[in-house]
């Protein structure tokens, strides 16, 4: 077996404690795909076209909710920012790929295939075979997401109808959320959004409540981490 096969297999390997954690999200977004009112082919497509858990979930439930495309793009893109910030990580490593193979990388890199790679990166930063170990990664994870995606809208057909499930959506998000809520502006972030979204969101049309909300949370955030490194800085002097 040659030494590029082996690591792209070890960077697979290195994915599936991480793929439990995407089979759930997974099925919750194929059951709120089908809820929206998306056909199989529609769902498959979303899923492939736009490889971000959370900004698809948010997606799928502005367009059930009769959003405008507008909202929903611009809802998907500030939620994906932080994939702008994993580029630049990735860019040393990926540096002597050629321009398809980098933009293959953008296209399937998710939150965990990037952080086995960078892990991987500062144990072993010389290793030139760390871009196959990615691809083996990020191929491995998407894989399994998409698959998860299908049989979650499957799941739909046997579930009854009146039984809904948009609460899971909401769970969803704040399992995602509640570990990272370490630091005081991030928790400012989190508690200003919720509370921008319960005001604008019956306020403002088409859903774009939702986006003024995530921009007033991310605001309040900045802010509050502009002030707290001031503040350390002055304890410092």
């Amino acid at each position: 077996m040659s030494e590029e096969k082996q690591e792209f297999l070890r960077g697979a390997r290195s994915g599936v404690p991480l793929i439990i954690g995407v089979i759930p999200f997974a099925l919750v977004l194929g059951l709120a795909a089908r809820e929206a009112g998306l056909t199989t082919l529609q769902g498959v497509f979303f899923s492939t076209a736009m490889l971000g858990g959370t900004a698809q979930l948010a997606a799928v439930q502005l367009y059930g909710a009769g959003a405008s495309a507008l909202v929903i793009v611009a809802t998907a893109i500030i939620i994906n920012l932080r994939y702008s910030m994993y580029s630049l990580s990735l860019y040393p490593i990926l540096e002597g790929r050629s321009f398809a193979e980098r933009l293959f990388a953008a296209y399937c890199v998710s939150d965990q295939s990037y952080a086995i790679t960078m892990t991987e990166y500062e144990r072993a930063p010389d290793n030139l075979l760390l871009p196959v170990f990615f691809l083996g990664a990020s191929l491995s994870i998407f894989s399994v997401w998409i698959f998860s995606i299908l049989i979650g809208y499957k799941l739909g057909t046997v579930i009854p109808a009146e039984l809904s499930l948009d609460f899971t959506i909401p769970l969803v998000f704040m399992s995602l959320l509640i570990p990272h809520l370490k630091g005081w502006d991030r928790q400012v972030s989190a508690v200003v959004g919720g509370v921008a979204a319960v005001v604008l969101v019956p306020c403002l049309p088409l859903q774009s409540g939702l986006l003024a909300a995530i921009i007033a949370g991310i605001g309040a955030g900045m802010v509050s981490s502009f002030f707290k490194k001031k503040e350390n800085s002055e304890g410092e002097e």
